[in-house]
């Protein structure tokens, strides 16, 4: 079952049970997700746009966790975070993405900055959007450097 046709299942059964906060989320969730394959050709979205789709709705949650002083809405974004974190495959850990990078810069013949898409390539391969790139970004560097 792919992760949106698995969204749209956990929709129905959160308006069934009367859970609002997961079915109001569910369904926001669904039509952005739906709309990157739409947008992309219209076509259904793959399971690793729907997962950057829940990250992006991730982010902005620990975004507005950070300024929202509010008790109540606090709740209802950290019930949400969780809710969105229980779709996501788990994180590859700092270790693993370390280890990954050091095989992959000692099978270079050439260790030069220039062979930063290689290696991040080869990540996205090994990890698909499993890892954080931004920081594996700065490894590689130092890594190649």
């Amino acid at each position: 079952m792919s992760l949106l046709a698995q969204l749209k299942k956990d929709s129905l059964l959160a308006r069934k049970a009367a859970d609002s906060v997961r079915a109001t989320l569910l369904s926001t969730l669904i039509g952005e997700a739906e709309m990157v394959g739409k947008n992309a050709g219209n076509r259904e979205s793959t399971d690793d746009e729907v997962q950057q789709t829940i990250r992006k709705f991730l982010k902005n949650n620990q975004e507005a966790l950070g300024v929202i002083k509010d008790t109540g809405r606090r709740a209802v974004l950290e019930q949400e975070s969780a809710i969105l974190t229980a779709y996501l495959p788990p994180m590859a850990t700092e270790e693993e993405v370390k280890a990954f990078i050091a095989g992959a810069v000692a099978g270079l013949a050439d260790r030069s900055p220039k062979q930063m898409g290689v290696v991040m390539g080869a990540l996205k391969a090994k990890f698909g959007t499993s890892f954080d790139a931004k920081q594996a970004n700065a490894w590689v560097k130092e890594a190649l450097g």
